[in-house]
């Protein structure tokens, strides 16, 4: 892959240096990378065809006006073809503050893993938006709709989410917000979390406190939530085992956390573990594991190496 020129592009298009033309290609592209699931869903004649019509469309539109930009055609093939993993990469280091925006469907849930752990469930007909990677500052997100969020704990850097004109505040827990316009609706399920608008006295809520914010009257109250189980439902949230066998807790915080975690010892497979490792990060979740087993973890991007220690 030719680094040096396809940095050029990325900076020219950074600095604002691009024709319009070549800015819309650019951005065109960035928003297919940023779409899994399209991506996942075709089939290898498509995915082969795809790999044409996007070195096509580069080398007649960016690329026509020298060589030098046919060279980045290829460079950009090469990364299509290289898969999703790489392509978040590529994101981070072009933007890494520009924001995305995904949409649930009705009636199924849609999980989002964010650049610093925390998980959003977004349920229903909803929308999230979101930082490729949140900054130095506060993390902050927009919801419209339905999400439960396990928010990676950084107090440091509090999570903000902002609701129509309701704020949430948080530094780690888990909660469930639900928005139809007219009012919003807090269920915390971990953790502290304020809510605040422009209008209202801030509130706080704790583990199992619940509150309605209405928008028109833009009033925030205390009030009687939903059941825990009913929040969580459709998500893998609940991750509490009772002499579970390993080989199950591994799938389940594969399909959790989007990992692949590999063993050393295949014996590892046959031990059992009780623990309640719900709401917790993939960094403290392995630390259970590696406690209660006395293994060693190594964690090396969404890679995962269990092995007994010496």
């Amino acid at each position: 892959m030719n680094n040096q020129n396809f940095d050029s592009l990325i900076d020219r298009y950074l600095k604002g240096q691009l024709s319009e033309q070549e800015v819309e290609q650019v951005e065109e592209w960035l928003d297919t990378l940023e779409d899994k699931d399209a991506f996942n869903r075709l089939s290898s004649q498509e995915l082969t065809e795809a790999k044409k019509a996007m070195y096509g469309r580069l080398t007649a539109r960016i690329n026509r006006r020298s060589f030098s930009y046919l060279k980045i055609a290829a460079s950009v093939l090469v990364i299509f073809i290289t898969g999703y993993l790489f392509r978040a990469s590529l994101l981070n280091t072009i933007a890494p503050h520009r924001n995305i925006a995904i949409a649930g469907t009705t009636g199924g849930i849609r999980k989002q893993i964010l650049s610093d752990g925390s998980i959003v469930w977004l349920k229903g007909n909803s929308k999230l938006i979101f930082p490729v990677t949140f900054g130095n500052g506060n993390r902050t997100v927009t919801l419209e709709g339905e999400a439960l969020f396990e928010v990676t704990k950084d107090a440091a850097h509090p999570f903000m989410i902002y609701c129509g004109t309701l704020t949430t505040k948080v530094l780690g827990t888990s909660f469930n917000i639900r928005n139809n316009g007219r009012e919003t609706a807090v269920s915390v399920l971990t953790g502290k979390i304020s809510l605040t608008t422009g209008q209202s006295k801030e509130i706080l809520l704790s583990a199992n406190e619940n509150a309605i914010y209405s928008e028109p009257q833009a009033i925030i109250t205390k009030a009687k939530g939903t059941a825990t189980h009913e929040l969580t439902k459709g998500t893998e949230y609940d991750m509490a085992f009772n002499d579970a066998g390993m080989r199950d807790v591994i799938h389940r915080i594969e399909q959790k956390f989007d990992v692949d975690i590999q063993l050393k010892d295949s014996a590892i497979a046959n031990n059992l573990i009780t623990a309640d490792m719900t709401d917790q990060s993939l960094q403290k979740t392995m630390e259970m594991i590696s406690q209660a087993l006395n293994l060693e973890v190594q964690i090396k991007g969404q890679n995962i190496l269990l092995q007994p220690k010496n």
